[in-house]
């Protein structure tokens, strides 16, 4: 999974991504420094895998990691080519969530664009150029569905065309997500729309004063990180509880920016399963309603290919009896067939064929 920070110049995307990620991406005072877009992983905060390692204690822990992609900054007039335009745009296109990064801090030294810090006017602008791009994605596919007869349409066009009708009325009245079947979902998946992939706003806050959401109508609606920049960085070395106690103490998220990880996972609708055998306990992330065979084809193919069946132990049962085996042992592992739904938790043994 990729997440794309997006956001306008001098926000602080690069600096959030340094932080997520432990990179060095270049960070600098005018618009543009993100020509080329900078890749790192990260690892997805896991205290259940914590546990395990702690209990099972085996050489190497393994945690599950998404992608973090640093765009460069959005301008108006993006949608039309400003800045880096289409460039810009195509690089949100490939990301399975957007992370809107908003700024509510005031510094001399870092010029804002528009000249005032406003992070629902920045919100706003953002959003209408992506609107404006998926806008012009939305009608051109529709012009190719118009033109073709009902017979060329066929069953899967026809969803193509019921959801591009939907994300076209959305776009109209704003930049809230339409209402999709997962047909409808599936039949446009290739275009990449930003209106429908899951969005987390972030906001870059000061670390001189006490952070207010209620001075911000707009935003309060939505479901909001806040986190300073600079006061993590001020923080570094830091005990972890001195850093939650003092972001408390402005109204800020206090799990600092590994929230800001979590919150993504989260929205991408992922859960995690564990495999502990041998050397390596891992944390695996999957899709909600992921089938067990379709898990054990992520673990390795040759899985997938000869299973047989799967012993499989909650977390919590695993926690309580201390071993996989002693587990067993007192009745708390399950035997599951290929089409049992992992869930959340689940740590997993495959049994296959080879």
């Amino acid at each position: 999974m990729r997440i794309g920070i997006v956001g306008l110049p001098n926000v602080g995307k690069s600096s959030l991504f340094n932080l997520l990620t432990k990179a060095n991406a270049k960070v600098d005072l005018y618009p543009f420094t993100t020509i080329e877009k900078n890749v790192g992983i990260v690892q997805v905060p896991d205290a259940r895998l914590q546990k395990i390692g702690e209990l099972l204690k085996p050489p190497k822990l393994t945690f599950a990691t998404i992608e973090f992609v640093d765009i460069a900054g959005l301008v108006k007039g993006a949608s039309k080519g400003e800045g880096l335009g289409n460039k810009f745009l195509s690089h949100i296109r490939e990301s399975s969530l957007l992370l809107h990064l908003l700024r509510s801090f005031n510094d001399s030294t870092i010029p804002h664009i528009y000249g005032t810090v406003d992070p629902e006017r920045d919100m706003e602008i953002v959003n209408t150029e992506l609107a404006i791009a998926d806008l012009e994605v939305v009608e051109r596919n529709l012009s190719k569905l118009v033109k073709m007869s009902e017979t060329e349409q066929g069953c899967a066009s026809s969803a193509r065309l019921s959801a591009l009708e939907k994300v076209k009325s959305a776009l109209n009245s704003g930049f809230e997500p339409p209402s999709l079947t997962p047909e409808e979902r599936e039949a446009i998946k290739d275009l990449g729309l930003f209106i429908v992939k899951p969005m987390v706003y972030a906001l870059n806050c000061s670390d001189a004063e006490v952070f207010d959401i209620a001075k911000m109508p707009k935003l309060s609606k939505r479901d909001v990180f806040t986190f300073s920049q600079t006061l993590e960085e001020a923080m570094e070395g830091f005990l972890e509880e001195e850093k939650r106690e003092a972001r408390i103490e402005l109204n800020l998220a206090p799990e600092g920016p590994v929230g800001i990880v979590k919150r993504c996972f989260d929205c991408l609708n992922l859960i995690c399963f564990y495999t502990v055998k041998g050397d390596e306990s891992r944390a695996w992330s999957i899709p909600k309603g992921t089938k067990i065979v379709d898990a054990a084809g992520k673990i390795h193919s040759d899985f997938a290919q000869g299973f047989i069946k799967a012993e499989v132990v909650s977390f919590d049962d695993l926690v309580e009896s201390g071993d996989f085996h002693l587990a067993k042992e007192q009745g708390k592992v399950r035997v599951e067939g290929k089409n049992y739904e992992v869930k959340d938790g689940d740590v997993i043994l495959i049994k296959f064929r080879t």
